[in-house]
């Protein structure tokens, strides 16, 4: 497994388990597994989110409640490395932003009693609210990070422009910067109909610039691009289901398939050690959040934790 140091000491693995679906749609059984052999293999970093299923009838929170009643009877909080999220309520799959002090100091409480710990290593605001003064919105996570004895703050789904004045008006002031950014960043292209939903974002060449040039870290949400090379390289493109074709195949995206295949003819590997490596091995420093139906989905990821993707092969592969 592969690290990112932390302020505080700790290790961020550089696969990360995201658990949004633990406590409602995957069993606890299994979700208990998947946990229990993540931890095994040395990873340390797992997602979730205050709003963590909400779409699901009495969703909200249970993918928190289910992880912090795992960690309580693991005695395992303190190798950890938890990342939650919060500012975000939803009706269905509709969106509603609320970045008030207020409502995230709220949420924080919530999520605090709902994992059963006293800090956040990991605290992000899951959506921006534009609309809201930046600097309104960093004072806030002054005192989130402060409440939630947070190592590290940060957003999620955030446009370059608003990090960029966010942690500009933080430099000015001596104020804890955001150092932590996640969003949708795998090896595939993408297109404006990726998700369906303008309050996410994709990485983009502003973003990962500003990340190399500020020492932020790039936590990346669908970073095996919903699993379209794997499952091209393992039944053909034509075979696809018709939802993935609609996201995922364009011009780009069938060509650098041809440079994956052409380079695991060549090398060996699998699949799985291109497109998580291309997060691991990158020279921007990221984390590849991956989410598993089975443990056979989870193995597959583990055995490609060390893989090391060289930089010519990212790079041919952005050309």
């Amino acid at each position: 497994m592969k690290y990112i140091a932390l302020p505080g000491g700790k290790r961020l693995s550089k696969i990360g388990l995201g658990v949004s679906r633990f406590g409602t749609r995957v069993s606890d059984e299994l979700a208990t597994a998947m946990l229990d052999r993540f931890c095994d293999a040395g990873g340390t970093l797992v997602d979730t989110a205050r709003n963590y299923y909400e779409w699901v009838e009495n969703g909200r929170g249970k993918s928190e409640e289910f992880l912090g009643r795992w960690m309580e009877q693991r005695n395992c909080r303190d190798k950890l490395v938890v990342s939650t999220k919060g500012g975000v309520s939803n009706q269905g799959k509709r969106f509603y932003i609320n970045l008030s002090r207020e409502a995230l100091l709220t949420e924080l409480e919530e999520s605090l009693e709902a994992l059963r710990t006293n800090y956040i290593d990991i605290y992000l605001l899951h959506r921006d609210e534009p609309k809201r003064p930046v600097e309104e919105i960093v004072d806030s996570l002054q005192e989130i990070a402060e409440v939630g004895k947070c190592s590290s703050i940060g957003v999620c789904n955030w446009q370059c422009e608003r990090i960029c004045a966010a942690n500009s008006y933080a430099e000015r002031h001596g104020l804890i910067p955001i150092r932590i950014v996640q969003t949708w960043w795998s090896m595939a292209s993408y297109t404006e109909t990726m998700w369906d939903d303008p309050t996410t974002t994709h990485m983009d060449q502003d973003t990962a610039e500003y990340c190399r040039n500020h020492s932020c870290i790039a936590m990346a949400y669908t970073s095996q691009a919903k699993g379209f090379f794997q499952k091209a390289c393992a039944v053909g493109v034509e075979q696809l289901d018709p939802m993935l074709k609609h996201r995922m195949l364009t011009k780009e995206n069938l060509e650098k398939l041809q440079k994956l295949n052409a380079y695991r003819a060549k090398t060996g590997c699998t699949p799985t050690d291109v497109v998580l490596g291309y997060i691991t091995s990158n020279s921007l420093d990221g984390t590849a959040l991956v989410s598993c139906s089975s443990l056979e989905q989870l193995e597959d990821v583990l055995n490609s934790a060390d893989y090391e993707l060289p930089e010519a092969m990212i790079q041919y592969l952005d050309q």
